[in-house]
């Protein structure tokens, strides 16, 4: 899962795998659809600047994919770009970075970034929350400027919420409905420097 609090047991492999080869697949269900032609294309152009390739077989290492301008310096999206890469290179292949893109951009609904968010964190792979999953959440999203101390009394605070239908563990409908859209949006939501349409 990333460096997202560096511990923990991790993910065995990434949700979701980038096609090596080329970013044109064609009806695919995974296809993006928020980005006009021209976006894409413009996209797919900032893309091969960094594959030494050009058609998407190499891919981009990720520490050069993390420098990007729009994703330099979030730490959610250095913990969520793990289920865009290749999970054979390591790397990033056009339909992965395709992928990852229209989930930053506006036109996803917030609470779809939610559940990216939830299943990215979701090391155990049930359907629910516990300690482990909830620090690893909060050392993520405030650990540059708040303590551990602090991050673990947020951690018991929250999953002794009264709202919670079982103490002590926090469940997917639960998470959706605790994290306002708006804060999801502000985190998750990239504007690139592309044309507008």
């Amino acid at each position: 899962m990333g460096n997202a609090a560096n511990s923990g047991p991790q993910k065995p492999a990434p949700r979701q795998q980038a096609q090596p080869q080329g970013s044109e697949a064609q009806n695919s269900p995974a296809e993006p659809r928020s980005f006009t032609p021209k976006q894409r294309q413009a996209l797919l152009r900032r893309y091969q600047a960094h594959d030494t390739s050009r058609d998407g077989r190499v891919g981009i290492p990720l520490d050069i994919c993390l420098a990007m301008p729009e994703f330099a310096g979030n730490n959610l999206i250095s913990v969520l770009i793990h289920d865009y890469l290749d999970a054979e290179t390591g790397r990033m292949h056009p339909q992965g970075f395709l992928q990852f893109c229209t989930f930053l951009s506006n036109c996803t609904p917030a609470v779809d970034k939610k559940r990216m968010l939830f299943d990215s964190f979701n090391v155990y792979g049930t359907e629910t929350f516990t300690h482990d999953e909830i620090f690893r959440i909060y050392k993520v999203m405030l650990g540059h400027v708040i303590s551990d101390d602090h991050i673990l009394a947020l951690t018991f605070e929250a999953l002794k919420h009264p709202g919670l239908e079982k103490q002590g563990q926090i469940s997917k409908n639960e998470f959706l409905q605790m994290v306002p859209d708006s804060e999801i949006e502000q985190k998750l939501t990239l504007h690139f420097n592309i044309p507008a349409g």
